[in-house]
């Protein structure tokens, strides 16, 4: 039986098997169905009988589906599914803030949708009136859903706005330090800019560098529905005999697929190993002094500092970086001169700025592709984006769906005093949220600024799970109980509904209306339907939004008199009045809402070899960059302004907090703890879900282990051990693997945080990771987060093996 059909048949046998140990489906026997259906992981075929989803078929317009999706009869018919409104029975009690220390330790009520609305608006409205925007934390993640109309981040930002204002995280968790060190550098975001396009790379690259990236795996899901178009130009790649390299921490899947020559740095170095690459550059005569010239600004100080004619007087060459690194002199040295002698591309992994320090990895490789003098050529120099959100396909002529804002219509500015008029968000650098909590009023440096961290008293949580993505999570425990009121819109019994006051029953994609665009190059606009009844009552994020204005008595504001098909059919009206000229035919709504998509065929030639700065390179003076000099900016006058030691004026290398060149830590905790992307979930989505059994080691999170590392500590794979260090406790089921080099060991991002002791820093019985991460921001440049920087020893485990209480529910009372 071929793997996927496996998958296929054991999802189909768990679906029937819980159907009847859950509240809310309806039996029958006669009403086979087949639905169109899309969400983050791809485009499908859903399979209804009994009112039940029972199966997903493969879409022909997806590429090369992946096997998520295989899991959704799963997902949807989840034990671990919220059902019904939820208070927590103390707060219940009271009516109102109380004994937040019980928090993941009291039972929750069921309670009528009145009664969980009613105080959920409460909260909200109380605080901001007393306390203002800065009291109401309302980041709400990005990945727990999708849509134009009912996408939770989205819906919540715009009730929270009409309430009057919140706290936002300006970047993210993903690319928070290159978001800001990039606009200094080359005048934009960089990181989001459109990329460069595979045919041009497959065209033109004789070397491919993978730097820092898995794109086999984390192309897989996007944050609007991918077709995948991406592993076309990947296949071609391969296809094309272009020489590759992975420059990693570990030799991932990527590497492997292609054979590439992987050179294994060590964790948070990459920045030493690069800088004594453009030594090398340099004093071989090797990189492009004439593009240095043309295009760029403050070399001379950069180059001072890697020669040795600076303070430290420390020269910057191979065999330094060799000894920070643990790459050989010699191979730092020939993989700069292949790069420098041959056209290549490099691709920049999101992983390498998620570290302390993070945002120098990244400055200092635009600076080596500088020196390169590849950038801007045809499918050439480097890239941050084509490891993910299924990216560098070819375009195709096609309106550009718009979604539903935050912003609210002028007519309602006479509606309850229009505090959003008045009142502006509080804006907090990404990832600083429990820092806030634990230090309000606290002022932090940020990118030239200083910023007042707010006291906030209320979140409001969707699309987001932040005791999987953020860092030291028992000092979330221990801070979170300074909310006076946590209220979380969720479809799962995640650990955060299970740390919340409130929770509300979502409903998924494919139990609710919706409208969205694939990406990324915008061959489908497809509907979401509701394929089967919300589970239990279960409702859609637009639409506890809406119940929350409404109580305030701003509900029209919130909807502007439009219910979710409403507002699908002005954006589909809008992308209709684009296709008429762009010469383009679209179906009515009606016609597109029953098919379920509608197509765009036609390819868009003029950009099909995009490539980035390619226009800046052929006229550098009428297509500036949006850098004070209109160049790339090598040295940054602006940042050398800012003062600060932890982010100097010039890519630098600087010691991490924690690395496995300290010998007084390491004598303690000798390994570095990495912490990639999974290929069975995204993120923390569907590890609650059957494919976490494709996964898991002995019912555990796998962490993997060098042999040596292994031998040294008496492990074989399938063993349950203990990673540890003063920050927290995990176990975690050892695969014993080459792939990672000795002393460093890897666990995937996203388990479920499972404590021994709900509501105390206690041993995690599943694997989340970033019990062992430390909450410190990159620098005080950006602030983002350092993930990717954590020692920690492991041992295998002596105690009792306890059931997993990650995926079940807390207890639940049906009254109080």
């Amino acid at each position: 039986m071929k793997r996927r059909d496996f998958i296929k048949a054991s999802v189909l046998a768990a679906s029937v098997a819980q159907a009847s140990r859950i509240d809310g489906i309806t039996q029958t026997i006669f009403d086979n169905k087949k639905v169109f259906g899309a969400n983050r992981f791809g485009l499908f075929w859903a399979n209804t009988n009994s009112a039940q989803l029972v199966s997903v078929s493969d879409f022909e317009g997806d590429k090369f589906p992946n096997t998520m999706n295989y899991s959704l009869p799963d997902s949807i018919q989840n034990e671990n599914r919220v059902l019904y409104p939820m208070v927590r029975k103390s707060y219940l009690k009271a009516g109102k803030p109380s004994k937040s220390e019980l928090r993941g330790k009291d039972e929750f009520v069921r309670v009528s949708w009145d009664t969980a609305l009613d105080l959920a608006a409460k909260a909200l409205k109380e605080n901001f009136d007393k306390y203002g925007a800065e009291s109401i934390y309302g980041e709400c993640y990005w990945w727990g859903g999708s849509g134009k109309v009912s996408w939770g981040r989205t819906v919540a930002h715009r009730m929270l706005k009409v309430l009057g204002g919140y706290v936002e995280e300006s970047g993210d968790y993903s690319t928070g330090a290159g978001l800001v060190i990039m606009p200094h550098v080359l005048g934009s975001s960089a990181v989001y800019d459109t990329p460069t396009k595979w045919k041009a790379i497959v065209k033109n690259a004789k070397n491919v560098v993978f730097w820092g990236t898995d794109p086999i795996v984390t192309n897989q899901i996007s944050s609007i529905p991918p077709t995948h178009d991406c592993y076309i130009g990947m296949q071609d790649l391969k296809k094309a005999g272009t020489k590759t390299f992975s420059v990693n921490v570990m030799t991932n899947d990527t590497a492997r697929y292609y054979g590439s020559e992987t050179i294994l740095v060590r964790p948070n170095t990459d920045t030493a190993m690069i800088i004594g690459m453009c030594h090398h550059l340099f004093t071989s005569g090797l990189y492009d002094a004439e593009f240095i010239k043309k295009y760029t600004v403050g070399f001379n100080k950069f180059k001072a500092y890697f020669m040795g004619e600076t303070d430290d007087k420390i020269v910057k060459d191979a065999a330094w970086a060799s000894k920070i690194c643990g790459v050989p002199a010699e191979t730092i040295a020939k993989f700069a001169e292949t790069i420098a002698k041959e056209p290549t591309t490099v691709l920049i992994g999101r992983a390498l700025q998620r570290a302390d320090h993070g945002e120098q990895p990244f400055w200092a490789l635009v600076v080596l592709n500088a020196m390169l003098g590849h950038i801007g050529k045809e499918g050439l120099g480097f890239e941050f984006s084509l490891g993910y959100n299924s990216s560098g396909g070819t375009d195709k002529i096609a309106p550009v769906l718009k979604g539903i804002s935050t912003r609210i219509s002028e007519k309602y500015e006479n509606v309850g005093g229009a505090p959003w008029k008045t009142t502006k968000n509080i804006t907090i650098p990404s990832s600083r949220s429990i820092e806030a909590l634990e230090h309000p009023g606290k002022e932090i440096d940020y990118d030239g600024t200083k910023i007042k961290l707010p006291h906030m008293r209320v979140a409001y949580m969707a699309s987001g799970s932040i005791f999987t993505r953020h860092q030291d999570v028992n000092n979330i425990v221990k801070q979170w109980r300074k909310f006076d009121t946590v209220i979380t819109a969720e479809p799962y019994w995640t650990s955060t509904a299970k740390f919340s006051d409130i929770v509300l029953p979502v409903a998924i994609e494919v139990e609710r209306n919706d409208i969205n665009q694939t990406g990324s190059t915008g061959e489908y606009i497809v509907a979401y339907k509701p394929v089967i009844t919300p589970m239990g009552e279960s409702r859609s994020d637009y639409w506890i939004c809406q119940q929350i204005c409404k109580r305030w008595g701003r509900e029209e504001v919130f909807t502007e008199g439009k219910d979710e098909l409403g507002w699908m059919r002005e954006f589909y009206a809008d992308a209709q009045e684009q296709a008429k000229n762009l010469s383009v035919s679209m179906p009515s709504f009606e016609e597109f809402y029953e098919n379920g998509f509608v197509r765009f065929e036609k390819d868009n030639t003029e950009t099909e070899l995009y490539t980035r700065l390619a226009a800046f390179r052929e006229n550098p003076n009428k297509n500036r960059l949006g850098t004070p000099s209109g160049k790339i900016e090598i040295y940054s006058p602006t940042i050398a302004k800012f003062g600060y030691s932890d982010c100097p004026a010039h890519p630098t290398w600087l010691e991490p907090k924690e690395w496995l060149g300290d010998a007084k830590k390491t004598a303690k905790y000798p390994l570095h703890i990495v912490s990639p992307h999974s290929r069975y979930r995204l993120h923390s989505q569907l590890n609650n879900s059957i494919i976490r059994n494709f996964a898991e080691v002995s019912g555990r999170e796998p962490i993997l282990v060098n042999p040596a590392d292994a031998k040294e500590r008496g492990l074989a794979t399938g063993d349950i051990v203990r990673v540890f260090n003063d920050r927290g406790e995990i176990l975690a089921g050892v695969l014993v693997t080459d792939i990672v080099p000795p002393r460093v060991a890897a666990i995937c991002e996203g388990a479920w945080y499972d404590p021994q002791n709900w509501g105390e820093k206690s041993l995690c019985q599943h694997g989340c990771v970033n019990v062992l991460t430390f909450d410190k921001g990159t620098s005080s440049l950006a602030q983002s987060n350092s993930a990717h920087t954590a020692l920690a020893q492991i041992e295998k485990f002596k105690g009792e093996i306890r059931p997993l209480t990650a995926f079940s529910k807390p207890k639940i009372l049906q009254s109080l």
